[in-house]
């Protein structure tokens, strides 16, 4: 996992989508007070941060955890294990359930 701190990415990504604080903090299902508390966190919890990667429509969980520049091509990356109901409950972008999918050959 890189060394990224999730609050300046998720304030930058936030800034990008022209929302205003208090649409993102109701989209998120947050206080206004949380998002500017979400800014300055290092580590955020993961339902969260798949709620925030929705509204922003910017894939945290790949930026943060999967990309790697020493990933060689067949490596595996184990994060989670859940199955297809699991994944459906989540509603989770197309991106994402397609990592989830990915079969080990």
């Amino acid at each position: 996992m890189k060394n990224i701190h999730i609050g300046k990415l998720i304030k930058e990504k936030f800034e990008e989508s022209k929302m205003t604080k208090a649409e993102f903090a109701r989209q998120i299902n947050v206080h206004r007070s949380t998002v500017y508390l979400l800014f300055e966190q290092k580590s955020i919890d993961i339902e969260l941060l798949i709620s925030i990667s929705k509204v922003l429509h910017y894939n945290f969980i790949n930026e943060i955890y999967l990309k790697s520049e020493n990933i060689k091509e067949k490596t595996l990356i184990i994060g989670i294990a859940v199955d297809a109901k699991q994944i459906q409950k989540l509603d989770l972008p197309k991106e994402f359930i397609c990592l989830l999918e990915k079969e080990i050959k």
